[in-house]
């Protein structure tokens, strides 16, 4: 025991450790982004709607910053009731004219309202038709994985991508090996040059007959852990295209059989600068197991060019489906 260090009387020392729990607890309350992806992949969010969603939560914080400001100038200036005043009588004032003009003459409002610069009207988007199940056909080329490695679904040789929960991966991978005929019942998606989805609802092995239909879990699933992933790096050139429900790339299966996936934005730049025998480089976040290699990736690079992860802005014209 070193003497001439500074004690701690028994009293404080509860309220030190108190106090430090605490400074930790604030200095540990962040989370990176691709700690955000890694959590929302296990419950099948997929990393674009997270980027989309801090993106809008940014502007809105923005906008409330703004709003504080103009208030607080106006209640400083002095002028925020005189201002509410003027601008109440000067609406009376329009209303009351109106409705005289209008009982008076009752085509005036409509001649008025006719030298109205035209305006777009908004109307609110309507949702997609729900589509119909169908049955699909095909060979089991092989299994698809989300970002902690599990098996989400099998990609068949025909194209098809037949997604399914990865809470039923290992029963998936126990009736039906690469190479199995299968009978698909499910919902499809866009079909594109790129590749089309299927949400499966029931999958049967063409040759046992065993079926698997889809089934809720059984417990709520957990946030993945760090430790189930690790830093990969993998490189290839393009061979399968990966798409989601509205036909938007989200990834891609390299010549050396790693997947990587990425948001729909960096898709679109992606298919436009691989072509053929052009090599691929990503780098990301992911796992390596007995089903092959996959990563979230964080950076991409064709024959060494960078592709920009920048999300779009979201006041710019959406960009047709790459079909």
């Amino acid at each position: 025991m070193n003497k001439s260090e500074p004690r701690i009387s028994q009293e404080i020392a509860p309220d030190v450790f108190a106090l430090a729990a605490e400074l930790y607890a604030k200095e540990n309350q962040y989370y990176s982004l691709s700690e955000l992806m890694q959590a929302g992949a296990e419950v099948q969010i997929p990393p674009e709607l997270i980027q989309q969603a801090l993106q809008q939560l940014k502007a809105k914080q923005i906008q409330a910053q703004e709003r504080k400001k103009k208030l607080k100038l106006i209640l400083t200036s002095g002028i925020g009731g005189a201002a509410l005043a003027l601008c109440g009588f000067g609406i009376y004032n329009t209303l009351a004219s109106n409705f005289t003009l209008a009982k008076r003459n009752p085509e005036a409002k409509l001649e008025k309202a006719q030298i109205q610069p035209n305006r777009p009207i908004a109307f609110p988007p309507q949702p997609h038709p729900k589509a119909d199940e169908t049955t699909f056909t095909g060979q089991v080329q092989q299994y698809l994985l989300n970002p902690e490695g599990k098996v989400d679904g099998v990609l068949l040789s025909n194209g098809l991508q037949v997604k399914f929960p990865p809470h039923m991966g290992d029963s998936l991978v126990a009736m039906i090996a690469p190479g199995a005929g299968v009978s698909v019942t499910g919902t499809p998606g866009i079909s594109t040059r790129f590749g089309q989805e299927v949400k499966a609802k029931s999958i049967t092995n063409s040759q046992t007959n065993q079926t698997l239909v889809k089934q809720p879990p059984a417990v709520p699933p957990q946030p993945p852990l760090q430790g189930n992933y690790s830093n990969l790096s993998v490189e290839g050139t393009p061979q399968q295209w990966l798409v989601g429900r509205r036909g938007e790339i989200n990834g891609v299966i390299l010549s050396s059989g790693a997947q990587v996936k990425f948001p729909p934005h960096v898709g679109k730049q992606l298919v436009s600068l691989a072509f053929g025998g052009n090599r691929v480089q990503a780098e990301g976040f992911g796992t390596s197991n007995s089903y092959g290699q996959v990563l979230q990736a964080t950076g991409l690079t064709v024959n060494g060019q960078s592709v920009s992860f920048d999300p779009p802005n979201p006041n710019s014209p959406p960009v047709n489906n790459l079909n």
